[in-house]
């Protein structure tokens, strides 16, 4: 009697379907709800030097696999920290701006003005063209405060690298070296002097 199934056969050793799994099991292991948490020393304006925790949650996406061998990219950016004047009270920034290719706003700043904890963050609005967001927290909510179309220039303090095989802890010294590196954009290097910034 034969049988009314029909029996199917994969052919493992077919480049088409060992490149499938390949992805399959990239995206499974690698692009879902991955997270890199680190510690890095920030030093403030009035020269004091606090310890933060970051995390960038990522997702699947980004781009081209030639381009992005992870298969991911951000989704948020969070900093945890204990304000410096108030032992008891820990704080947490998380991006809340997305990009029209739906990459979240870069944290690059975190300091106090006024006794107040602010975060300046960068995000893209289109294709050339990136705006700076300034946060101020007060009475416990972060509030995003309207930037002047020019303000003072400030050189970031946030570490920029980010990605797989993060450090546990960022020293300043190190943190200043790769900051310093010419091969990351000026407008994530510094913050200002333009709100907006666009490429040629």
């Amino acid at each position: 009697m034969k049988s009314i199934f029909k029996s199917t056969r994969y052919d493992f050793n077919s480049p088409r379907r060992v490149f499938i799994l390949l992805i399959i099991i990239i995206v499974f292991f690698f692009g879902v709800g991955c997270s890199e948490k680190w510690k890095e020393e920030v030093q403030l304006s009035d020269d004091r030097i606090i310890v933060v925790e970051r995390e960038r949650l990522s997702e699947g996406g980004g781009g081209e696999w030639a381009h992005n061998r992870s298969g991911t990219k951000p989704k948020e950016y969070r900093i945890r920290f204990i304000h410096p004047d108030k032992p008891g009270e820990m704080i947490e920034w998380r991006s809340t701006k997305i990009s029209p290719g739906t990459y979240p706003e870069k944290p690059l700043i975190l300091d106090l003005e006024s006794g107040n904890p602010i975060v300046y963050a960068i995000v893209a609005i289109n294709g050339v063209c990136e705006v700076y967001s300034k946060y101020i927290y007060r009475n416990g909510a972060w509030v995003e405060e309207a930037l002047p179309e020019k303000f003072k220039q400030r050189t970031t303090n946030l570490f920029l690298r980010v990605g797989a095989n993060m450090q546990k802890y960022v020293a300043l010294e190190t943190k200043r070296k790769v900051n310093a590196d010419l091969g990351y954009r000026q407008s994530i290097r510094q913050v200002g002097p333009n709100r907006k910034v666009c490429s040629p």
